[in-house]
């Protein structure tokens, strides 16, 4: 197979999805592997690094869509991407078609073949693609908030740490998964005062056990959450809203009531989701904005500000599935692998995601019965 690595084009977007070792390994299995240009500069992996593996360096996008079986990105593609993409093709990347209507319906157009990296879920309900770019995210939403509440940027001018004579600042994460514990341990770590508020009896008991005895994991409730908030300097949001409603877990009103100079930063990036006042995304370039006298920082890619930890993170995750796609062609690896299976998203023209057939009002088609249709029509 025919592996195209292209360079990432979003906003101040470093990372890359593939890797030299992971490109040599891939060499070893008779595989070719095409890299763009530079692709991997933004995370400390040269072109000479990856031709020494065994790749071959095509020097702009159209070559490398045009030559690719499958194509393997970290982010989802934008409009001038998807115009690349040709029928039978593969895609293996983020696709977050969720909030992105004009992505699902290129993808189906094109009949281009797309597994999402954020929809591949194991027996239990995790999502191993998702895990560590959300622990690196949480982790990162910490430092981030450090950043922004200093007071030449824009902050209160408060530091999240425990000295005499000054308390110890309050901080609120929403969500418990992952990007919410790291969060909470880091923030811990930094001497904070940190409250976790989940909605799920179970998690809370799992947090309460993982996370030191100092933190306090609650159960969201209005009253209590705004009056923590009104002390809070720092809110971290790794959630949405709550099933089977559309009301914000945190309001206009209750942020009102929060410091002046006190810092949002919104990990899920999700507008008008469980922040209302999280009215639209920010990118590293301009990274935040006020709305009640609070700094909103609502960046879709923290990790990519970390690239390297990133990349090498992200890839070691995702590099047994690729590797699978390859050796087996895509039909057969998801036939032999249900976490795979799951992340199919749409075959040849035909929706197999769930979530997005609800959305968007499609006919679904289960990806075994859209793999047959799509074999039976050759």
């Amino acid at each position: 197979m025919i592996i195209g690595v292209p360079k990432e084009i979003q906003d101040n977007e470093y990372r890359v999805a593939l890797v030299p070792e992971g490109a040599r390994a891939l060499r070893a299995r008779g595989h070719r592997v095409l890299v763009e240009k530079n692709a991997g500069a933004g995370s400390g992996f040269s072109d000479t690094e990856y031709r020494k593996a065994g790749a071959e360096t095509v020097h702009n996008a159209a070559l490398l869509f045009r030559k690719a079986d499958l194509v393997t990105k970290v982010k989802q593609p934008e409009p001038s991407e998807l115009a690349l993409f040709r029928p039978g093709q593969i895609l293996f990347a983020y696709v977050h078609a969720e909030n992105r209507p004009w992505l699902l319906d290129g993808l189906l157009a094109r009949r281009v073949s797309a597994v999402a990296y954020e929809e591949m879920m194991d027996d239990g309900g995790r999502r191993p693609l998702l895990a560590p770019m959300s622990q690196i995210a949480g982790h990162m939403a910490v430092l981030i908030g450090c950043q922004f509440l200093q007071r030449h940027r824009g902050g209160m001018g408060v530091m999240i740490g425990q000295l005499g004579g000054a308390p110890a600042p309050v901080v609120v994460i929403l969500g418990g998964g992952s990007a919410g514990t790291r969060a909470a341990e880091a923030a811990t770590g930094l001497g904070a005062d940190v409250f976790v508020y989940e909605a799920w009896a179970e998690r809370r008991k799992r947090l309460k056990r993982l996370l030191p005895a100092s933190v306090k994991v609650l159960a969201p409730n209005k009253r209590d959450l705004a009056a923590r908030l009104s002390e809070a300097v720092l809110l971290i949001n790794t959630t949405d809203v709550p099933e089977k409603t559309k009301a914000p877990l945190v309001t206009r009103a209750m942020v009102r009531r929060m410091p002046r100079g006190a810092v949002i930063v919104d990990v899920t990036a999700n507008v008008r989701g469980a922040v209302e006042t999280s009215l639209r995304q920010t990118t590293h370039s301009a990274p935040v904005f006020e709305e009640e006298g609070v700094l909103h920082y609502v960046v879709p890619n923290i990790p990519g500000s970390v690239p390297r930890t990133a990349t090498l993170a992200l890839t070691s995750a995702t590099f047994p599935y690729l590797r699978k796609i390859a050796d087996h062609g895509l039909a057969q690896a998801l036939l032999k692998d249900p976490v795979l299976r799951r992340g199919l998203v749409c075959h040849s023209g035909r929706c197999t995601s769930k979530p997005l057939a609800q959305l968007y009002g499609l006919r679904l088609w289960p990806a075994q019965e859209a793999l047959a249709s799509s074999g039976a029509e050759k």
